[in-house]
């Protein structure tokens, strides 16, 4: 017998390869599928954010056209009004602000007023933008549930606060007033202050969104006067 023959492979050879390549390839598809969950998620995330910057966008384009509150000549009531959510989760149902805003950009020249009455909103761990054109009418006459533009901003929301720096704050404190890591703990939570009827514009506006999966992201708003 040639010594030098070739001789095959024994059934427990075999056996045992084919269980090293299955371990293998199981090793490798949780590698992959933890990678593609990874991915996943990170989009998803990145899409979060994104939406979230477009919120700060469309908050900050508002913030930088709100009108005092005044009467016209029609009797029309202009007003700025606001609270912080007084409860979280999707059990939340409140208007956070509502105001009246200038600057609507009309690039199709319609027969329209620049003016737009503006409602943000939470419901249901849901932040809304509300908004119709202003009209010659007065506050009580109109019924947004019905007439005006729903926006969904963001979901996942399970908190937003406003604090407002009124100009007597500002006179009182001085800078202590913007100074400091919680400079605007003391700042009014509602808009008009309590006893105060008709105290026009807040200086600022600080709004803290906490998102779900996200944290807080707050922005502070100086208001033009």
């Amino acid at each position: 017998m040639n010594k030098f023959a070739q001789r095959g492979f024994t059934l427990v050879e075999v056996m045992l390869a084919l269980a090293i390549t299955a371990i293998i390839a199981v090793i490798s598809y949780q590698a992959l599928s933890s990678a593609a969950d990874g991915a996943q998620k990170t989009r998803e995330v990145m899409a979060e954010i994104n939406q979230l910057d477009r919120t700060w966008q469309i908050i900050a384009a508002d913030m930088r056209q709100v009108l005092p509150p005044s009467v016209s000549a029609q009797a029309i009531r202009f007003e700025f009004a606001g609270s912080s959510l007084r409860a979280k989760g999707e059990n939340a149902e409140q208007v956070i602000m509502f105001f009246s805003r200038g600057g609507w950009v009309n690039p199709m020249e319609r027969l329209r007023s620049d003016m737009q009455r503006v409602a943000y909103r939470v419901s249901a761990g849901q932040l809304w933008r509300d908004y119709l054109p202003e009209r010659n009418r007065a506050l009580d006459d109109i019924d947004f549930e019905f007439e005006a533009v729903h926006q969904l901003l963001i979901e996942g929301v399970e908190d937003v606060q406003v604090r407002f720096l009124s100009s007597e704050m500002l006179q009182n404190r001085g800078r202590g007033a913007l100074d400091g890591y919680r400079y605007s703990d003391d700042w009014a939570a509602e808009w008009p202050p309590a006893g105060q009827s008709s105290p026009g514009l807040p200086l600022a506006v600080e709004v803290t969104i906490d998102i779900q999966g996200i944290g807080s992201s707050v922005r502070l708003f100086e208001l033009s006067r």
